[in-house]
């Protein structure tokens, strides 16, 4: 069989439909609602191994989910950046350990530059928390 004789896949057979834009709309759109690729696939009444397939051969289309979900991350930063903004602690505390290196990260021991050698260190961060206000110390009896 020749190269000419093949016969076309999905995304090719959209491409010469016209549908290729649309389709990858769909898709992107999709992607930014969260659905799983098995999802997105019975959509368009494929698997989810057939839509894998297809993404690695054809850049388009890997670029078209890869732009939905980057969509979802980008929104949720701006949510925990918010929330950071606001004085959330939790936020803040998430945010130190996602964005702030192995020093904010508890779970990882830092390692000394001169030996190598994995160090226990204690990040120097203070956290304020405000006093008591007089409606809290009411409710006690006390004014």
């Amino acid at each position: 069989m020749t190269n000419d004789k093949k016969r076309k896949d999905l995304f090719e057979q959209w491409v010469e439909s016209g549908d290729v834009e649309n389709n990858l709309a769909i898709i992107q759109s999709l992607s930014m609602q969260g659905k799983s690729m098995e999802e997105i696939a019975s959509v368009f009444d494929i698997t989810r191994r057939t839509l894998q397939k297809l993404q690695k051969e054809h850049p388009a289309l890997k670029k078209a989910i890869e732009t939905g979900r980057l969509s979802v991350v980008a929104m949720c930063q701006n949510k925990l950046m918010e929330r950071v903004s606001s004085g959330d602690t939790t936020a803040i505390i998430y945010a130190l350990k996602v964005y702030g290196g192995d020093f904010f990260n508890d779970r990882k021991a830092i390692e000394a530059k001169i030996t190598g050698t994995p160090v226990s260190v204690q990040a120097p961060v203070q956290i304020y928390l405000p006093e008591k206000d007089s409606e809290v110390s009411g409710q006690n009896g006390k004014k």
